[in-house]
């Protein structure tokens, strides 16, 4: 199941997000959605959480 969630850029921060998926091809939601992830796997809070879920 997806859930939506809504964020608040600066100006400056969203100019440069349109810019940068236009060059890659995508939408600004899915550039978005896919930096977060990889500051979360950045972060190691998605391995610490799957590691839990392994252990029980």
């Amino acid at each position: 199941m997806s859930v939506q969630i809504r964020i608040t850029l600066s100006k400056e921060l969203d100019e440069l997000l349109g810019k940068v998926a236009k060059k890659l091809g995508k939408k600004k939601s899915m550039l978005a959605r896919e930096l977060m992830e990889q500051k979360m796997y950045d972060l190691n809070l998605i391995q610490k959480e799957l590691n839990k879920l392994v252990e029980e």
